[in-house]
């Protein structure tokens, strides 16, 4: 079912894409629970933020879409409601992933040396962050600081109602989520901001051909804005010590100290609940304005049900997501109003409001640790290596480019590396699934090293490191082997039974044996067909597929006048 779930989504969203037909309030409902259900089901394997903010930034894609394909009207006062609550849910989750890195008291943010080590220590590396790893310290430094600037200060003028200072804010951001993606993989999380971004906007930012206004008050509305990104860009340089050297290098350190941060965001976060309920009353208000305007009776009638029933979805949405918002400084929680924490805690399994906070503290400073799976026909050997297709194993394999796609099982192992694999059920299942040899398991691997008929299965925790500039032995990777991570087991190992009836993966049957169906046989054939994503050819081929369909048919996705 989850697979049957995942595929109607999956076919769902690329006829959103194609035509606006499809992009209809029946249809994002349908996207939307089969992500939840998915979520759900996966658990670990989907509980990451961009899982969770996915399906926040999905339902009120839901609010935002029409109600049918033949609703005659492109707009709807209530849009100007949606559009704001993702602004909102754009500045939670850039503010707070700047603010965690800071209130982890994290030595490496704090030392602003988090990128000394973070291009080789990310999940999975692409073959830019092997570049990155090797830019001189202090322009690691200085991007820390600016990386802070741009999370922690760019935020506060998302709602700044200055044309000049929305673009600023935009780019910025964007050139932050470009710069992540350009250095790593983290599947389609930075994909998702950017849209987001775009929250930032308005229609006329859109207008290639907007006429340029030279009034008194544009005037003064382009002065004022820059004297606010001045003082924001300044304000930044000096809480981050920005010195020009003679070498014409930038040194950079923190400039205040943990306690004027914390008392900081104990102010930013009651003030930012504040504007936000004000905020977010002028624009109610606005769009009732708006909908009263509208000319004929039923489509004010609708326009006004519209933005009643979008305001209060979006305020209970809004004063739920104060929760994990006012959590950010530890205190003012307790000052919200209990029925506050009550619509939260109601929302909360739905994953409409979430609390956000990326990279909260830095690994890898010792090298990057990875653990390597290896299959052997006995006991005592020859022992071979189990390589992904994603995660670093060979030394001298180029890393992948492979974002929008998250290999999850690779995703899980780097967890499973800095830690013990007690604290992960999955591993066991995975090398039980491994001496099985079975197939839907082995398609995750690199298959032209997969050991023949293993009977044993062992793992060796390793700790990588980049090779040097001045390496030529054409390798990545330099590793050392550092511990044994799971000693040999086989099918009948007691260790290995006994965690997987833990987890009840084994010792239970089932009343009723679970026989194969046409549909069950149907999407296994489509999984046969897709396949595990080796590189960027996916992602291009339905790029190509949507811009020549565009192309044929622009009657399909030409707009409604």
């Amino acid at each position: 079912m989850l697979e049957l779930c995942t595929l109607v989504g999956g076919i769902l969203a690329f006829l959103a894409a194609f035509s606006e037909d499809f992009r209809t309030f029946g249809v994002f409902l349908m996207m939307w629970m089969a992500y939840f259900s998915a979520v759900k089901v996966g658990q670990v394997f989907l509980w990451f933020q961009w899982d969770i903010m996915l399906l926040e930034a999905g339902f009120i894609a839901i609010l935002l879409a029409k109600l049918s394909a033949s609703f005659p009207v492109r707009y709807s006062a209530s849009d100007a409601i949606s559009l704001w609550l993702l602004r909102w849910l754009l500045f939670r989750l850039m503010f707070s992933a700047g603010v965690v890195k800071l209130t982890s008291n994290c030595p490496a943010w704090w030392g602003l040396e988090a990128l000394h080590w973070h291009y080789q220590s990310q999940c999975i590396p692409n073959p830019v962050a092997w570049h990155a790893h090797h830019l001189p310290g202090w322009m690691h430094n200085f991007s820390v600081a600016s990386t802070l600037i741009i999370e922690i200060l760019l935020p506060l003028l998302f709602f700044v109602p200055l044309r000049l200072v929305r673009l600023f804010s935009f780019y910025s951001q964007l050139l932050l989520q470009g710069l992540i993606i350009l250095t790593g993989n983290f599947n389609f999380f930075n994909l998702l901001t950017m849209a987001l971004c775009y929250s930032l906007l308005k229609d006329e930012d859109f207008n290639t051909r907007r006429r340029k206004t030279t009034g008194i008050s544009s005037r003064l509305s382009n002065l004022l804005s820059l004297i606010i990104i001045g003082v924001v860009l300044v304000f930044g340089g000096y809480l981050f010590n920005f010195r020009v050297t003679p070498e014409y290098t930038i040194t950079s350190s923190v400039g205040f100290t943990k306690a004027q941060f914390n008392q900081f965001l104990t102010h930013a976060v009651s003030y930012s609940i504040c504007a936000a309920v004000a905020l977010f009353a002028i624009q109610v208000y606005c769009s009732l304005v708006c909908a009263l305007k509208t000319q004929k009776l039923w489509r004010k009638c609708a326009e006004l049900a519209g933005v009643v029933a979008v305001g209060i979805i979006g305020l209970a949405l809004l004063f739920s997501s104060f929760v994990p918002f006012a959590n950010l400084d530890g205190q003012s929680v307790e000052k919200l109003p209990v029925s506050v924490r009550q619509i939260h805690s109601q929302l909360r399994p739905y994953h409409l409001t979430n609390a956000y906070g990326l990279f909260r503290r830095m690994t890898g400073f010792g090298g990057r640790p990875e653990v390597i799976l290896e299959g052997a026909p006995s006991v005592e050997g020859p022992w071979t290596e189990y390589h992904f297709r994603f995660k670093p194993g060979r030394v001298n394999r180029t890393p992948p480019v492979v974002i929008p796609h998250q290999p999850r099982v690779d995703w899980q192992l780097w967890f499973a590396a800095l830690s013990q694999p007690n604290d992960h059920p999955w591993f066991y299942n995975l090398v039980y699934r491994l001496l099985q040899q079975e197939p839907d398991v082995l398609q995750l691997m690199d298959t032209s090293t997969i050991p023949t008929n293993p009977k044993f299965v062992r793992a060796h925790l390793y700790t990588y490191h980049y090779t040097q500039p001045t390496d030529r032995s054409g390798n990545w990777w330099h590793r050392v082997r550092k511990s044994d991570y799971l000693p040999p087991v086989s099918l009948s190992s007691p260790i290995l039974r006994a965690k997987l009836e833990e987890s009840g993966l084994i010792g239970r049957r089932r009343s009723k044996p679970i026989d194969p169906t046409p549909l069950s046989q149907g999407l296994a054939r489509v999984r046969s067909y897709i396949g595990q994503p080796a590189d960027l050819t996916a992602l291009l081929l339905v790029c190509l597929m949507l811009g020549i369909t565009k192309c044929a048919f622009p009657n399909a996705v030409e707009r409604r006048s």
